[in-house]
């Protein structure tokens, strides 16, 4: 009986752990008294916003926001400037140029001795979807209320606030920011402000490189610190679309924030001012204002690489990268070396192994299944739900495996074993992303060296084991806010070895109960998240609708985008739906025949024609015809080499993914506007010329009323878009 008590409390404990692990990711709530006032930030951000339209980049909706946004500046005594300028740029590993015209708010405090200035950064126009009060109204507020504290107490540096227009086309005011404002000349360092989400705590998600100085600057001013170099490491490995994209190649020092909590509101209707989390703009503005007194834009002259990590937001852990990377290959060894001597590296690291396989094949196969039974992400709503019952599934696949293959194994040499994996896994990841060695320190340490102390073994086993599993709890929280479009089975390989020393402490105790009662959980939970409403208003259903006619081939569809989602039954009077891809995206949506109705269509107008060698420039103007935004996107294959605006185009970067070249223009500026595009060889080539109206025919208004509740446009607004067939 107190065998099978045992076994029960340490999957309770991992159950617990796996429910609650969200709380380690909560922000904190204003205290009383403090110097950054969340009231007065969010009423400005309510004034500056107005009536919370879209306010995309060149649109008369932002030109509202901006004056608003410099009556707000001019109310604090500050005298700032509106810097105008086009600008086309292409994002690293991408084929696409975008333009705009933008407008940068900037205004300087402070600066009473010399010296390189602070520069602190956020872009007040959101996307044509929704009001953008956390993307990057969050931002837009912290940036106010911290001015209003600097400008109670000056700072001795300048303290350069930039208000950015065009970030969410395409980087661009951060762009002209740094091509043409005299102002750049001055920046020595950079604090930038994002979100994904309108909750969660303000994570310090990037720094510069090295990022020793900017480190220490950061914890040195941090109350509640939540970041670690595993996450800032990962976020360098994929598209990441932030200003810093454009400041890094400056050498500023350098700390970007952002919330990520809840992505059904980002980019969408839903992402409103009473939708932001008052804590979340609270901890974001505090931990601004702390970076901001704290951030010394000296050079930072060589400065040290470092792994970090925060645990639950209240410790900061951090070692010198290559002192962290000693000591993980010297756990490494030092497991090896025990797992050798306790002959655990045969049937041992077998069993232990199979059992973290285990863990994961069922994991993938359960989520496979259930895709099949409900297509799309079935768990936006009540994401919980699915993922506990992938982790109790997990759980009894590693506990039957365990009890399988480790039966015969005693105690002893399962935990060597297991930690042997433990930090196999931490330093293949390591090599990939080098921050990750902080989070396999401490647990292993002590876990180690419970494995070498006999009479210290109990409370250091466990020590380490419950260390590791808060740490790698941490991360997985993280990661379920970060992949909200699953797949939901990608989390399995780092709950399963945090669950693994754990798990391996009991296995030879009565565990087949546990198991039963483990499936049976996971069977309950998985068809409840099949049964459970898929959107809540709270978070909603991703769902755009557009008209689409293409020219060329004299057809006209309606377009939704749902992420998969089944459309409601009574969509079938409109006509038949089928999954495919338009000309314009590759995106997979439903689709349907549509009459052809008149929507604006653009145009493009050659004006010159020049010649390089075997290379030629084509001169071109733009004229959106009535619509919001341009593109000519090119076939796979055409040999564009740069696009852009004349004597400055953009060449396209060689390490792009093969995917269409695309030369993309938003706003009013795009009427009149010249571009030239580059192409490789002298023979003509085919282009597609798409324009967008961010609104439906009239023809559509009867279908967008039939949407599912709980649903919105994501990504996109529901749009009129119309191709057309060009030769250059």
């Amino acid at each position: 009986m107190r065998n099978s008590r045992l076994v029960f409390a340490v999957i309770a404990l991992l159950m617990a752990v796996f429910a609650v692990k969200g709380m380690l990711l909560v922000p904190p709530p204003p205290p009383p008294g403090s110097a950054f006032d969340t009231g007065r930030a969010i009423s400005r951000l309510q004034r500056v916003l107005g009536d919370q339209r879209p306010h995309p980049v060149d649109s008369d909706a932002n030109d509202a926001v901006r004056g608003r946004l410099v009556a707000e500046l001019r109310g604090l005594g500050l005298d700032p400037l509106v810097r105008e300028r086009q600008d086309c740029r292409g994002m690293p590993k991408s084929r696409t140029i975008s333009c705009s015209r933008t407008h940068n708010v900037v205004a300087v405090i402070g600066g009473d001795r010399p010296g390189n200035a602070l520069l602190l950064n956020a872009h007040y126009d959101s996307t044509p979807t929704g009001p953008g009060a956390a993307d990057d109204g969050i931002g837009v507020a912290t940036l106010l209320e911290v001015a209003a504290n600097l400008q109670a107490r000056p700072p001795a540096h300048p303290v350069i606030l930039l208000f950015n227009e065009g970030e969410e086309y395409g980087l661009n005011g951060a762009g002209a920011f740094v091509d043409g404002d005299p102002l750049a000349a001055q920046v020595g360092a950079l604090i930038n402000i994002e979100a994904r989400g309108v909750s969660g705590p303000a994570v310090m998600f990037e720094t510069s490189e090295p990022n020793g100085a900017a480190l220490a600057d950061y914890v040195g001013g941090a109350t509640r610190p939540y970041a670690n170099s595993l996450m800032t490491d990962f976020a360098r490995l994929i598209p990441n679309y932030t200003d810093v994209v454009v400041f890094k190649d400056k050498g500023w020092r350098t700390l970007s924030f952002a919330i990520t909590g809840n992505e059904t509101r980002y980019h969408s209707p839903g992402d409103t001012v009473q939708a932001l989390n008052r804590d979340s703009l609270y901890h974001m503005g505090s931990e601004v204002l702390a970076a901001t007194r704290a951030l010394s834009p000296a050079p930072s002259a060589g400065a040290a690489r470092w792994a970090y990590a925060d645990i639950a937001g209240r410790v900061m852990v951090r070692l010198p990268l290559l002192l962290a990377a000693l000591l993980l290959g010297g756990l490494l060894l030092g497991s090896g070396v025990l797992a050798w001597r306790g002959k655990s590296l045969g049937r041992p690291l077998l069993a232990v192994s199979g059992a973290v396989a285990a863990a994961i094949a069922i994991a993938f196969g359960s989520s496979f299944l259930a895709g099949l039974l409900r297509a799309g992400d079935y768990w936006r709503a009540t994401p919980l739900v699915p993922y506990l019952a992938l982790y109790a599934s997990l759980l009894a696949a590693e506990l039957g495996v365990l009890r399988w293959l480790g039966g015969k194994v005693d105690t002893q040499r399962l935990r060597l074993a297991s930690w042997l994996l433990v930090l196999l896994f931490g330093g293949a990841l390591s090599l990939a992303v080098p921050g990750a060695t902080i989070i396999f320190l401490v647990g292993p340490a002590l876990a180690l060296a419970g494995l070498a102390i006999p009479k210290a073994r109990t409370p250091l086993l466990w020590a380490g084991a419950l260390i590791q599993l808060v740490m790698f709890a941490e991360l997985l929280a993280s990661l379920e806010m970060l992949l909200i479009d699953g797949p939901l089975w990608s989390v399995t390989p780092l709950a399963s070895l945090g669950a693994l020393p754990l798990l391996v402490e009991v296995a030879h105790r009565p565990v087949r109960p546990a198991i039963v009662a483990l499936a049976g959980l996971a069977a309950i939970l998985g068809l409840a998240a099949l049964m459970l409403p898929r959107s809540s208003a709270e978070r909603p259903l991703a769902f755009t609708l557009d008209y689409v006619r293409d020219d060329g081939a004299r057809k006209a569809h309606w377009a939704v985008a749902s992420k998969q989602a089944p459309l409601p039954a009574d969509w079938d009077k409109i006509g038949r739906w089928e999954r495919g891809v338009l000309p314009y995206s590759g995106r997979t949506r439903w689709l349907a025949d549509a009459p052809l109705v008149e929507v604006p269509s653009g145009s493009i107008r050659k004006l010159a024609e020049m010649r390089i060698g075997n290379d030629r420039i084509v001169r071109l103007k733009l004229d959106r015809g009535g619509g919001n935004a341009l593109m000519i996107r090119f076939d796979k294959g055409v040999p564009v080499k740069a696009m852009g605006l004349p004597g400055a185009i953009r060449a396209i970067d060689n390490d792009a993914e093969v995917e269409p070249n695309i030369l993309r223009c938003s706003g009013r500026s795009c009427d009149g506007l010249v571009v030239d595009v580059r192409l490789g060889g002298r023979q003509p080539v085919a282009a597609k010329l798409v324009t967008t109206r961010f609104a439906l025919p009239a023809q559509g208004a009867s279908i967008n009323a039939m949407r599912p509740p709980h649903s919105h446009p994501q990504y996109a607004p529901n749009s009129s878009i119309r191709i057309a067939d060009v030769t250059l």
